[in-house]
C-alpha cells in the first residue's frame, strides 16, 4: 500500500500516518518500494511474529511440567520471558500450600531482582547481556538488591556456570525465587522456569536442591521445545 492509502485505511490524519509509516521504516519493520513509494511488512516483522509464536506456544507445551515442578516442589511456579529490562510471566501455576502469592499472567518484575530476570539475562551472549546492563536501571526495591553492575555481572557470570539463579529478598522482602533458562534450536534462550516461596519455604541451605529440580524441568521444557537438554 502507498502512504495515502494507508492513511485512509487506518482513518488517521495524512500527517499522523506518515509519522507512524516514516518511523517504522526507520526501525526496519517496513520495506519501501522505490519506484512506486509502496510499503510493505519486512523480514524484521516477521522474526517478532515468529517470536510471539514461540512466547504462545512455550506455556501450551510446557504448562504440565510447570504443573509437575509445583507439585514437586511445594511452590509457585512461573514461566517467563524478557522485554525491556523486565521479567514477564507468561505462565503460572499455583501450589496446594496454605501460602498462595497474588502473582498474575502478564505482571512484570525487573530484571535485576527476580530470579527469572537474573536466569533471562545470565544465559544471552555476552553482547546481548552487556548492552541490556548497559542500559538497565537497577533500582533498589528492598535492602538486598543488587545495584551494583559490576556485582550483578560478576553474579549472572557464577549462575551461568551454575546452570540456575536465585535471589533471596532482592525483589521483596520475605520472598526467595530459584530459576533456570528455557532453550530452544541452537541454544537460543526463549524463557525462563522459577518457582517462588517465602524464605522459610526456601532457605538458604535448601538453594542447591531447588536449583537442581529447577534445571531438570527447564531441560525437559526445553526438549519439549525441540532441542536437547542442556
Amino acid at each position: 500500500m502507498n502512504l495515502s492509502a494507508i492513511h485512509r485505511s487506518l482513518r488517521l490524519p495524512l500527517s499522523s500516518a506518515a509519522n507512524i509509516v516514516y518511523t517504522l521504516e526507520t526501525l526496519g519493520y517496513l520495506d519501501r518500494n522505490a519506484e512506486n513509494s509502496h510499503y510493505r511488512l519486512s523480514l524484521k516483522m516477521l522474526g517478532v511474529s515468529r517470536r510471539l509464536l514461540n512466547h504462545t506456544d512455550i506455556p501450551a507445551r510446557c504448562h504440565s511440567l510447570l504443573e509437575e515442578l509445583v507439585r514437586e516442589s511445594g511452590l509457585t511456579g512461573h514461566l517467563a520471558v524478557l522485554r525491556d529490562g523486565e521479567s514477564i510471566y507468561i505462565d503460572r501455576a499455583a501450589s496446594d500450600g496454605l501460602v498462595q502469592f497474588s502473582t498474575y499472567i502478564g505482571m512484570r518484575w525487573p530484571a535485576h531482582c527476580s530470579a527469572a530476570g537474573k536466569a533471562l539475562l545470565a544465559f544471552l551472549s555476552d553482547v546481548e547481556r552487556r548492552n541490556i546492563l548497559q542500559h538497565l536501571d537497577l533500582h533498589r526495591a528492598t535492602p538486598r538488591t543488587i545495584t551494583s553492575r559490576r556485582v550483578l555481572e560478576n553474579q549472572l557470570r557464577s549462575f551461568r556456570r551454575l546452570g540456575y539463579t536465585w535471589e533471596m529478598e532482592e525483589g521483596e522482602t520475605g520472598v526467595a525465587c530459584v530459576a533456570a533458562p528455557l532453550c530452544g534450536s541452537r541454544d537460543h534462550l526463549l524463557a525462563a522456569v522459577s518457582v517462588a516461596g517465602t524464605t522459610q519455604q526456601i532457605p538458604k541451605r535448601r538453594i542447591k536442591e531447588l536449583g537442581a529440580t529447577v534445571k531438570r524441568y527447564a531441560q525437559l521444557m526445553s526438549a519439549r521445545l525441540g532441542t536437547d537438554p542442556v
